[in-house]
């Protein structure tokens, strides 16, 4: 019930898309409201809608952070290598 599937470490995909329907949501969601409740205090029509576009872009903006910083982080791991050891692996304890 409570089990995640495992992550696929095949390089295809990037990131959830559940994530990024997430982002985009709340972004339309949180800006749309936020524009029709500065809209009804100023009384203009045009700040629900407007608020809803900024919201959709910064979802955006935030999807292909993710997925940038994804991409990113797995082309770094692929480029260290499998037997690759560290400074702490090689140390021997002290006396």
């Amino acid at each position: 019930m409570g089990t995640k599937a495992p992550r696929s470490d095949s390089g295809q995909g990037g990131a959830d898309p559940w994530a990024a329907f997430g982002y985009l949501v709340a972004g339309v969601g949180f800006y749309g409201l936020a524009g029709w409740a500065l809209g009804r205090w100023l009384h203009v029509d045009y700040l629900a809608p407007l608020g809803i576009v900024i919201g959709a872009a910064f979802g955006l903006y935030l999807v292909f952070a993710q997925l940038a910083r994804v991409s990113h982080h797995d082309s770094t791991d692929n480029s260290k290598g499998s037997d690759s050891s560290t400074d702490s692996d090689n140390r021997s304890p002290p006396d």
